[in-house]
Formats: C-alpha cells, sequence, structure tokens
C-alpha cells in the first residue's frame, strides 16, 4: 500500500496633480545649479538633471544653470522636499543630502544647489559625517529579525554606500567617521544672559527714552528666547527619537516605545503632521516587534496597537505632500496586517493578507526600483510573503496564482539583493522563493511539479552558501529544516533508488538541524525537527524491510514522542495533534510488519491516537489535517478489516470507505493532486475489501468501484513518472478484473480475465526492468494464477455438452 504520512503544517505610478483651479498659472519651483571650484569660485551646471525625489516629473538646467520644477499645491511653505541632481562627475553638496524646504514665496525665491566633484574630501565635513551616522541609525532598524539576538552596528556597509554615494572609498570615510567621533567624545558646552533696568535720576525725558529702549531690547530677548525655546524642543524630540532607535536596535523595545511616546508628547499632529507621523510609525514597528515575541493575547494587543498607529499616520499623511512617509507607512502597515493573519481565523485571515498586499502595492506607486532601489526591494520582498500567506488559505486556481505572483515577487526583490553587495539579504530571498516553489510544486502533478521542487531545493541550496554554520547557525538549523521539507516532497513523488535518495538526504537535513535546535534553547523548533525526521523515517521505512525497517520505525515513533515532549495539548494543542497524527501512522507501520495478533494492541494504539487528533484538528478549523487523520485512520481500518471476519470485518471496511469519502471533501485532484491519488487507491482497497466478500450484483458492483479507484490513482502515479507505484496499481486492478472475471458468465468474463492477464504481464514488466525481486514474484505468481484460471475456464467450456 502506498501512502504518504504528513510532515508538520508548518512588501501611483503617482501623477502629479497640479491644479489651476487655485492659481491663474501653474506654481514653479525656480532653482540654481552651480559647480564649485576650489577656491569657492561658482560656475554654472549646465544639462544637470534636477529631480524632486518621490514626485518624479524631471528637468534639466539651462545654460546658466536655472531649472524650474511644477510645485503641487499639496506642498506649503516649509514643507521639507529632496533634490535628487545628475551631472556626471558630480555630487550635491548643499543643502546638505539635497534637503530644502519650500520657499516661503515661491514665484520670487530662488534654491540654490551647489555641486562639489565627486570624491571631494568637503564631503567629508562634521555636518556630512553626522548626517551618515544618523542616516546609519534609522537603518539599523532593518537588521533586527525575528530569534535573532542583537548585534553591531553594521557600520561598514552604510560606510561603503555612502563612500560610493560621494566618489570615495569607505577607508577615506572611515576615518573620518573616527575622528568626528574623537571630538565629539571631547567637546563639551554652556550658555547664559544678563538684564539691565534704571529709574531713579530724575530726569524723566531720559527715563521714557531709557524705558522704550529697554523694553525693546527685552522685546527682541523674549523673540531670542522662543526661538531658543523651539530649537530645544526639536533637539529633545530628535534626541529622544535617537534613543528610542538605539534601544529598539538593542532589542530593548519596550524602552524604546517609552522614548517614542515622550518625544510625541512634543510633536504637535496640527503644526508638524509629517514629525508626528514618523514617530507614530517607529511606534508601529516596536509595538509590531514585541507582537512577533510574545504570545497569547499580549502578542495580539501589541499588533493591534502596531496597526492602530499605522492607520493614524496615514491619516495625517498626504501622499501629494509626504509621499516617501506616507509609502513608508503603507509598507509598515502591511508587515503589520500580515502578521496578525496569523493569530485570526482563516476568513479574516485571508481579509487581512488581501489588505497587507494591496498596501504594498500603494507604497511600490511611490517606491520605484530606479530611485530608491533597495527600499523597493524590500517592498517586493514582504509584498512576496503576503502573497505567499494568502495562496496557503486559498484553493485551486486562485491559491497557485498567489504562489505564482509570490515567487515572481522575490525574484524581483534577487534583482537589487546580490550575493556580493547583500548576502543576508539575498539568502532571505532565496529561502523565501524556495517555499513558494515548493507550495507550487506541491500542488502540481507531472513534470512541472517536480521542475518546481528542484527549483526549490536549488534556491535553499543557494542561501545555504551564505547561511553557514559557523557564520549564521540559526538561519543555517532553519535552512537545513526546510531543505528537509521539500526533499521529503520529492521523495514522495519519486520511485526506486531515486525515492530512497531523496529520502536519506532529507533525514541528513533534519538531524543537520537539530544539531543548533536543542530542547533546552528552542524547544518548539526541537520538536518540530523532530516529527518531521520521524515522518522521514517512516517514508524511508517503507522502502525496506526485515530488521532495517522495524530499526527504523522504532526511531520514527522515538522521534515523535521526543516532539510530544514539548507540544502539549494545553500549551500548544495543534502541534500537540499533529505529534498524534504521526504517532498513529507509525504504530500502523509497525502493525503491518506484525502477524495476527501481534498486530491488534498496534492498531488500536493507532486508532486512538487519531482519536485524539480529531479532539483538535476539525472540518471548520483545521480542514487539511482533519482530512489527512481520516486518510490515516481509513488506512488503520483497513488493516484491521483484514484481520477479522464476518460482519465485523465488513463493518470496518465500510467504515474506511465512509473516511476517505471525508477526505475528498478536502483533496482535489486541482489543489492536492498527490493525496488526491492516495485517496483513490485507498478507496479502490476499501471496495476490493468489501467486494470481495460480498455475493451476487452487489459484489460486482463494490469490485467495479475498485478498479475505478485504482485507475483514477494512476491518473496522477503515472507510467513515466512513478512506474513502480503505477505498476503496483496496475497489479490491484488486474486482481479486482480476475475476480470480475471468476464472477462473470460467457464471452464477457472471458475478456475481463484477459483483461487482467495483461494488467499482471505489464506490472510483472516493469517490476522486472525496476529489479524489484518481492514485487516481481508477486506478480509473477498472480500472472500464473490468471492464466491457470483462463485455462481451466477454456477447457470447462469445451466439457460442456
Amino acid at each position: 500500500m502506498h501512502r504518504h504520512p504528513p510532515l508538520l503544517t508548518l512588501i501611483l505610478g503617482l501623477a502629479l496633480l497640479c491644479s489651476t483651479s487655485a492659481w491663474a498659472e501653474p506654481r514653479l519651483l525656480r532653482g540654481h545649479v552651480v559647480k564649485l571650484g576650489k577656491n569657492e569660485e561658482t560656475q554654472p551646471a549646465a544639462n544637470a538633471q534636477v529631480t524632486l525625489l518621490g514626485f518624479g516629473n524631471p528637468t534639466v538646467t539651462d545654460s546658466h544653470g536655472d531649472f524650474k520644477l511644477f510645485l503641487s499645491e499639496e506642498l506649503r511653505p516649509g514643507d521639507s522636499i529632496t533634490f535628487e541632481v545628475k551631472l556626471k562627475g558630480y555630487r550635491v553638496w548643499s543643502p546638505l543630502e539635497g534637503r530644502a524646504q519650500v520657499p516661503q514665496d515661491p514665484r520670487t525665491q530662488v534654491v540654490e544647489v551647489r555641486l562639489l566633484p565627486a570624491g571631494s574630501k568637503r564631503f567629508l565635513s562634521d555636518e556630512g559625517i553626522e548626517g551618515l551616522l544618523r542616516e546609519a541609525v534609522v537603518r539599523s532598524k532593518e537588521q533586527v529579525e525575528a530569534g535573532d539576538k542583537p548585534r553591531k552596528l553594521e557600520l561598514g556597509r552604510y560606510i561603503s554606500e555612502w563612500a560610493q554615494r560621494y566618489g570615495l572609498s569607505a577607508r577615506q570615510v572611515k576615518t573620518e567617521v573616527d575622528r568626528w567621533v574623537t571630538d565629539v567624545d571631547r567637546s563639551q558646552g554652556n550658555e547664559g544672559k544678563r538684564a539691565l533696568a534704571a529709574f531713579a535720576q530724575g530726569d524723566y525725558a531720559m527715563a521714557a527714552k531709557t524705558a522704550g529702549s529697554s523694553a525693546e531690547s527685552k522685546l527682541q530677548q523674549l523673540e531670542a528666547l522662543e526661538q531658543q525655546r523651539r530649537q530645544l524642543t526639536e533637539e529633545v524630540v530628535r534626541d529622544l527619537t535617537l534613543s528610542g532607535d538605539a534601544n529598539f536596535s538593542g532589542y530593548a523595545f519596550e524602552k524604546a516605545l517609552v522614548d517614542y511616546a515622550r518625544a510625541l508628547e512634543w510633536v504637535s499632529r496640527e503644526e508638524s503632521p509629517e514629525q508626528w507621523a514618523r514617530l507614530r510609525l517607529n511606534q508601529a514597528r516596536a509595538h509590531r516587534e514585541l507582537g512577533r515575541r510574545l504570545g497569547g493575547s499580549a502578542a495580539h494587543e501589541h499588533l493591534r496597537e502596531a496597526e492602530k498607529a499605522c492607520r493614524e499616520a496615514l491619516r495625517v499623511l498626504n501622499p501629494e505632500r509626504w509621499p516617501g512617509t506616507w509609502a513608508q507607512a503603507q509598507g509598515q502597515l502591511g508587515t503589520v496586517l500580515r502578521e496578525l493573519s496569523e493569530r485570526v481565523g482563516a476568513q479574516q485571515g485571508v481579509l487581512l493578507l488581501r489588505e497587507a498586499v494591496d498596501t504594498y502595492e500603494q507604497a511600490l506607486k511611490i517606491v520605484t526600483h530606479e530611485q530608491q532601489p533597495v527600499p523597493w526591494a524590500d517592498l517586493q520582498l514582504n509584498r512576496g510573503t503576503a502573497l505567499l500567506a494568502q495562496g496557503l488559505r486559498l484553493e485551486g486556481k486562485e491559491c497557485l496564482g498567489r504562489l505564482k505572483d509570490a515567487a515572481g515577487a522575490y525574484q524581483r526583490a534577487l534583482r537589487v539583493y546580490t550575493r556580493e553587495e547583500m548576502p543576508r539579504q539575498w539568502a532571505r530571498a532565496q529561502d523565501s522563493l524556495a517555499v513558494a516553489l515548493e507550495e507550487q510544486g506541491r500542488r502540481i502533478e507531472g513534470a512541472q511539479g517536480d521542475k518546481l521542487l528542484e527549483e526549490s531545493v536549488a534556491a535553499r541550496r543557494r542561501a545555504l552558501e551564505v547561511r553557514t554554520y559557523k557564520q549564521m547557525a540559526q538561519d543555517w538549523a532553519d535552512t537545513q529544516f526546510r531543505l528537509g521539507i521539500v526533499l521529503v516532497l520529492q521523495g514522495q513523488r519519486a520511485d526506486g533508488s531515486r525515492r530512497r535518495q531523496l529520502l536519506e538526504a532529507s533525514l541528513a537535513a533534519y538531524r543537520s538541524a537539530l544539531k543548533v535546535f536543542t530542547p533546552e534553547n528552542q524547544p518548539q523548533q526541537w520538536a518540530l525537527a523532530q516529527a518531521s525526521l520521524g515522518s522521514a523515517l517512516s517514508l524511508l521505512a517503507e522502502q525496506v524491510g526485515g530488521d532495517e525497517g522495524r530499526l527504523l520505525l522504532e526511531d520514527a515513533a522515538g522521534a515523535h514522542r521526543n516532539a510530544m515532549r514539548v507540544f502539549s495539548r494545553e500549551t500548544l494543542p495543534q502541534q500537540w495533534a499533529f505529534a498524534q497524527l504521526n504517532l498513529g501512522d507509525v504504530l500502523w507501520a509497525q502493525a503491518r510488519r506484525e502477524e495476527g495478533p501481534a498486530a491488534v494492541p498496534l492498531l488500536e494504539q493507532a486508532v486512538e491516537a487519531y482519536q485524539e487528533a480529531l479532539r483538535i484538528c476539525t472540518r471548520e478549523h483545521l480542514p487539511q489535517e482533519w482530512a489527512q487523520v481520516h486518510l490515516s485512520l481509513a488506512d488503520v481500518r483497513l488493516t484491521q478489516s483484514g484481520l477479522e471476519s464476518g460482519e465485523k470485518r465488513r463493518a470496518l471496511a465500510t467504515g474506511a470507505v465512509e473516511a476517505l469519502n471525508r477526505v475528498l471533501e478536502v483533496y482535489t485532484r486541482e489543489s492536492q493532486p498527490q493525496e488526491w491519488a492516495q485517496v483513490q487507491s485507498n478507496l479502490g482497497m476499501a471496495f476490493w475489501e468489501l467486494g470481495s466478500q460480498e455475493p451476487g450484483a452487489q459484489g460486482i458492483s463494490l469490485l467495479e468501484k475498485a478498479v475505478g479507484g485504482y485507475r483514477h490513482a494512476q491518473e496522477v502515479y503515472t507510467r513515466e513518472r512513478q512506474p513502480h507505484i503505477w505498476a503496483t496499481m496496475q497489479g490491484n486492478v488486474g486482481e479486482a478484473l480476475r475476480e470480475l472475471g471468476q464472477r462473470t458468465q460467457g464471452t464477457a468474463g472471458d475478456a475481463l480475465l484477459t483483461e487482467s492477464e495483461e494488467a499482471w504481464r505489464v506490472s510483472l514488466e516493469i517490476f522486472t526492468s525496476g529489479q524489484r525481486p518481492e514485487e516481481q514474484e508477486w506478480a509473477r505468481a498472480e500472472l500464473e494464477r490468471t492464466r491457470q484460471l483462463k485455462v481451466q475456464r477454456g477447457a470447462a467450456v469445451q466439457a460442456m455438452p
């Protein structure tokens, strides 16, 4: 009997709308681009391309270095804008990083942009170095990953990118960064002021003049103090934000939330909406990280807070005015919704994932591959993950469409993530691509499905080129574990020696993962790996006989019992149920190797394990797992029926048919062809069991259904791809046809026996060419028996008067 023990269920082309309804002519931003010489002399920068980042609409400077850009009505005086200027051999010197503000009167004021030759040491000013470090602090949050530990800021990566941006060497920039840090460590600061007053001389005219002068002086002081208050407020917000970022990068997320909340106390939502929104997005990040790490209701509450923060930021942000921050908020919301979907019911989860995909796509209308390649790739990666999760909750063509789209998103991200420049991100994208390919291959039969599984294995092996045991042990173990899963899938679809080779490779992968996963440090990952190891051992045991097979099954049972040391019904009910299912499969496999009464207690223990699993795996909440339990339960009922007789035997076989029909409510040929074929094969066996015991027309009908089940299975288990399994089905067809032929009189019965003989002949031919001695002997004996029946039948006909 061929079966499959289960494995554990394991990120506008935006049009710039320049309405003229409130203006007699389009609003224009006027600017002037110059090139600076060694002695501060300037020269017009002609033919330089100038763009407002986030708004598109590039223009080119004229021969005087002048340019004009259309200015969206949504942009207000004082709003932040960023220039991108492209001129061969030059980079933007001022304003710093190209950041400026919309002038108070764009019609009369001209924004000047100064360029320096690429590689100029003036880029290494204190302001430039400070800008580099602040950018590194903000981007350092990207290196936080689930299951990871705090690690030192990867400053070298940011130095290298910044140096390349300004035509400098990384060594030059690193030297200046070190100098700046040393100077700041040594510096100190101070402040102080004093005031005068007089009125007692008796010269009232002079007194009035002096008082007036004093008042004017104090008014000036008050204005200065107000300006200082605003500046101090900005510095407080900046420093609290920096403290929050530092706590975030150090994985102190609770402290980061406190810092961000304190900063928000000093920012007005009405007066500084973008800054307020940025702080809310920082809070969303911290809540999301806590939600990823906590369990139960606390995790759900943090994720809901993250969702709330993102939605509030989006209500404040206008994509016309702050496109970059708006895109960040969309991407952040998508990630939060995706993670929330993992903690809600199936229907609600699909809705959350649909919205998550939409938010990433909205962000990608602003964040383009040409202008912001790395953020674009990050969004593609996150979009792929949401599409993958969505596909896994759907069925049929819709499911495959989402999985294909997910693979496409990962492949687009890999256009930016290269092994040489971004090895960690490259490996992560390869691993994610492997999952999307694996899930497609799992659902597609034939050569196309096999090719997808091969591509999945190749992607995982590419990821392991970066994720090594010495340098990235945790990621290495995760990838080994997932490699084991897809190797088992390949093994289930293969035949003969290749099947055994793939299963042995999967065992090696699982055992590699268990070098890192331990019950003390990572109990759940350890238990998952143990359960998957047990399933692979069970599959391999089907390939071998004798003592080796028994030892493999004993190891499999031990692995599943190890998993149940961690998976309790109270704390991890789903995983506990899956472990019960897997243990039941092993007990059933052990029972099949016993004879007579020795098999009975093992089969009873298997049934108990399946019934325990069904307490958690319900049709409504876990349909796939519910179907797998019923499939396994049907196998046991069939085995039990073979040990009984009479009415009890018939009742057990009928129970098997009922269980298999339940399975077909979930497993369809379109969505899960391999599993569907297994059910059809088992239905053939169940109908054979019933039909062989039932006389008359009812028995014939049951035997015909048995033939139909086997032939349905052969639609998936083809002679070209899985010849030995196909040959086994062919032998089963021959057995059922022979029984039908014996029960059918005349030429119709003769034709059935001839058809049975041909089925056995082809089966023997395949087993002989495949060097399968046990199956070869079985087919030879049954072929001979069929031929003898034909001879006897012919002789009986001739002897008739």
